[in-house]
């Protein structure tokens, strides 16, 4: 068997042309089923923002599996970016939500913070890790806008959310939006070069990988729907209503570059190290004997995919800006 590994990097050079305005079908369409309840936004100028997090990808994972052909793992890892820069990102999309919300009519309102309900939750998230490892996905990190607790709402319909938006009369939310940084497309296949009647059959298996360096905010990526996973925006308010913007399998992406390098590597990287994970130690113990072959895919691609800082800043803004467009036309869809 020869097995040929092709890699291929693409650099996005483009950007939006014109941002066309969302259809209230296509904010229907992108956040799944209708997730609202007796509308609380509707009749209402005001909004609470309890919880604003940005949930960022360091590291991706792609796998392909093609029967009887092999298959295929690629890592991608985040270079350039720190704890710093996360943070100025999401606080400047809290801004930039409530600027929105307030163009629409609503005027954001920190009322909530003394109710006992609000209090409630923050005490149950008090120890809520921000880290999110996966061997079968990456590596995430939550921050949260402006020193906000991080939150996100019981699944129970009467739990301490529900009753701190009848309480208040207006909307309150919570949002966790994921960004990734790459999207990964790999290729696997198997044929047969050369035989003849009397020989034995060879066969030739390929895998390759195209990575393209570009911000798209994902949607749910396991069943944890509110468990710190995944895209959503969740409202509740008086007389128990409710707006659930759960983004689905369709993800919200900015073409505008932000790359200056993709390398192939076989050495895992040093800002990775940093984060205590059993996972980051698995990998690490892995990538460190010199080779990206572990044993779970027949071949394996890594890259370190290095960011110009302002430039990503303006990426993720810049698909955060779409993700406000949808988000402000399924709410007014749903009032």
């Amino acid at each position: 068997m020869k097995t040929v590994l092709t890699i291929a990097i693409c650099l996005l050079t483009t950007g939006w042309t014109i941002a066309q305005p969302i259809t209230a079908k296509e904010a229907q369409k992108l956040f799944g089923p209708k997730g609202t309840h007796r509308a609380p936004f509707k009749k209402n100028n005001e909004v609470g923002l309890a919880s604003v997090n940005l949930r960022f990808k360091t590291a991706t994972r792609a796998y392909t599996e093609k029967r009887n052909a092999g298959s295929a793992v690629t890592w991608a890892f985040l270079e350039g970016v720190d704890s710093i820069l996360f943070q100025e990102i999401a606080d400047e999309y809290y801004n930039r939500l409530a600027n929105k919300l307030h163009e629409n009519g609503w005027n954001t309102s920190d009322g909530y913070k003394r109710s006992k309900h609000y209090q409630s939750l923050v005490e149950r998230s008090a120890d809520r890790s921000r880290i999110t490892d996966s061997k079968d996905w990456g590596v995430a990190q939550v921050f949260t806008a402006h020193d906000q607790p991080y939150i996100e709402y019981p699944l129970m319909a009467t739990a301490a959310h529900a009753k701190m938006g009848n309480e208040q009369d207006m909307p309150v939310g919570t949002l966790l939006i994921t960004i990734d940084f790459a999207d990964i497309v790999q290729k696997v296949s198997a044929h047969y070069p050369f035989a003849l009647p009397h020989e034995i059959r060879t066969k030739e298996t390929s895998a390759k990988t195209t990575l393209v360096p570009m911000i798209r905010i994902e949607g749910v990526t396991s069943s944890k729907v509110f468990g710190g996973d995944g895209t959503y925006a969740k409202f509740v308010g008086g007389n128990w209503s409710f707006c659930n913007a759960v983004l689905g399998s369709s993800p919200i992406y900015s073409l505008q570059a932000f790359a200056t390098e993709v390398e192939s590597s076989k050495e895992f990287p040093e800002s990775m190290k940093k984060i205590k994970s059993e996972v980051v130690s698995d990998l690490v113990s892995i990538f460190s004997r010199g080779t990206a072959n572990s044993g779970r895919a027949g071949a394996e691609f890594m890259f370190a995919v290095q960011i110009d800082r302002e430039k990503y800043r303006k990426a993720a803004l810049d698909a955060l800006d779409r993700f406000n467009e949808y988000l402000i036309a399924y709410i007014k869809a749903n009032n």
